[in-house]
């Protein structure tokens, strides 16, 4: 009797938590909560392939991309080496804004241009890098001693921007960042004193020259090192130079599906907002994301090509947007673009160990691999969230799940004469899970639906995603539901 009574008890006890796991997980998005009024986009890393420059048709084939993603936001950074020959001790700076490296450069602003992208500008180091020996007989910008705290560096980089804003005309560029993850060993940067002062020589330099109400300057930039946001609002005139707020951050798959990077940032988002005295006003973006968890020692993603990947990242976005960042950056748009060192002894593509972080690799036909041009599956969300959460949205705050690894975020933008939605959910777990969706006064709205699951990404004849379904006359207040088969992401749009 004592068995059959607790095997009947176990019965009744499945049954009930099968019926109230197989419930709806009510998500609510609150319309009235803004999180970030004026959202810069969730972009990529696009350097002017500093390298080498890949194929007419690659490029082609790179702007066509690009194209469907709708982007809105990027991070384009140069050596000071690309555009000035020399600046030596008492002498004058040789300027070389004519060559190769900056045709490319011109590439990439002209699309931005036409297309309103919004730039980060940027230089990786300071020119002198590691080499501290100043040798004026090479004439050679590497050689002439400039550091980090030398106002020749600003200078440069002042004139540089002349170029672009005041002679080319270019007012896609909108940030500037000196100098990459100053705080990290493999920089040359030598502290944060030393950071500071490059700053505030920067922003005497934009000042003079009339290009401060054009061009914000974004700090600290820091890859694993956000408590330089501290160190810079404890300083009252570093605070008053740094117009916007962004760090770096490569995560592990740990801090993504435990959602301690969504936890860290809105940390660092609710510091500012009440310790920086135009706190409340300071936008706060991510300069840099992508995945620790797969990385190896050549820095190349092994994930990359992978599913998973591109649930981690959809992932990244929703924690960013959910802890009131104004933008994410992705490491990074092209295989072809970096490269890790040089094992082989020639000149071909083939000696080079090129850095793996790309949506595709635009010299897979020059490694014998065409297959790498293709798209990775990590385009298809991340493409979606550029394309569907345009510049200038407000995010909306929505409500927990209850669950771990099931997250949302919300925003809405105006467009085409009227308010538009775009809803992100992600699953990072293997269940099933059904969500009802609910927006208070939100009713009659058409919403296409994109699912990103391992074996549903439905797509066109050219490889981009496509809505899998279109919900007509939907009542948000009354809610819809949402079935996650899987681990996945579904995004749900009233956006065309």
């Amino acid at each position: 009797m004592i068995r059959k009574y607790s095997f009947s008890i176990l019965i009744a006890y499945a049954f009930l938590s099968s019926a109230v796991f197989s419930q709806p997980v009510k998500i609510e998005v609150f319309g009235n909560q803004i999180l970030e009024k004026s959202y810069i986009g969730n972009g990529v890393q696009w350097s002017a392939y500093p390298g080498r420059d890949i194929s007419e048709k690659s490029w082609e084939r790179v702007l066509e991309r690009i194209d469907f993603m709708k982007l809105n936001f990027i991070r384009l950074m140069v050596d000071g080496s690309d555009y000035c020959q020399t600046y030596p001790v008492g002498g004058k700076p040789v300027y070389t804004f004519e060559n190769e490296k900056i045709k490319r450069v011109l590439k990439v602003l002209d699309y931005c241009e036409k297309n309103g992208v919004a730039v980060i500008l940027g230089e990786w180091d300071n020119p002198r890098g590691k080499n501290k020996e100043v040798d004026p007989a090479k004439k050679q910008l590497k050689w002439d001693g400039i550091n980090e705290t030398d106002p020749r560096w600003t200078e440069m980089v002042g004139e540089f921007i002349n170029y672009l804003v005041n002679i080319k005309k270019y007012t896609c560029i909108k940030y500037y960042n000196l100098g990459n993850e100053p705080n990290g060993y493999w920089m040359s940067c030598e502290s944060f004193e030393t950071w500071r002062t490059s700053i505030l020589n920067l922003q005497k330099e934009l000042v003079k020259r009339g290009l401060k109400q054009k061009i914000k300057i974004v700090g600290p930039d820091c890859a694993w090192g956000n408590d330089w946001i501290k160190k810079i609002i404890d300083d009252k005139e570093l605070a008053a130079a740094i117009d916007v707020y962004e760090v770096h951050w490569y995560a592990t798959d740990e801090e993504i599906e435990n959602a301690d990077f969504e936890k860290e940032m809105a940390y660092y988002r609710d510091y500012i907002t009440q310790n920086d005295p135009n706190g409340k006003t300071k936008q706060f973006f991510m300069g840099e994301a992508g995945m620790l968890t797969g990385k190896n020692d050549f820095d190349q993603q092994k994930n990359i090509a992978t599913f998973q990947y591109g649930v981690w990242m959809a992932d990244f976005i929703v924690q960013s947007m959910r802890a009131g960042q104004a933008g994410l950056i992705a490491w990074d748009l092209d295989d072809a673009m970096h490269t890790s060192g040089k094992p082989g002894k020639g000149n071909d593509i083939t000696d080079y160990n090129w850095k793996e972080w790309g949506f595709w690799d635009s010299f897979g036909e020059e490694k014998g691999k065409p297959e790498l041009t293709n798209m990775r599956p990590w385009f298809y969300t991340w493409s979606l969230l550029s394309k569907y959460v345009p510049a200038g949205s407000q995010v909306l705050k929505t409500s927990d799940s209850g669950i771990a690894g099931l997250r949302s975020t919300a925003s809405k933008t105006f467009a085409n004469g009227k308010i538009e939605y775009t809803f992100v959910i992600v699953n990072e777990s293997t269940e099933k899970r059904t969500i009802n969706l609910v927006l208070n006064n939100v009713n009659d709205i058409n919403l296409n639906h994109f699912n990103y699951f391992e074996a549903d990404m439905p797509v066109d004849q050219h490889g981009f995603a496509v809505a899998k379904t279109v919900s007509k006359n939907v009542d948000l207040s009354k809610g819809t539901i949402i079935e996650m088969p899987s681990k996945g992401v579904v995004i749900l749009t009233s956006l065309e």
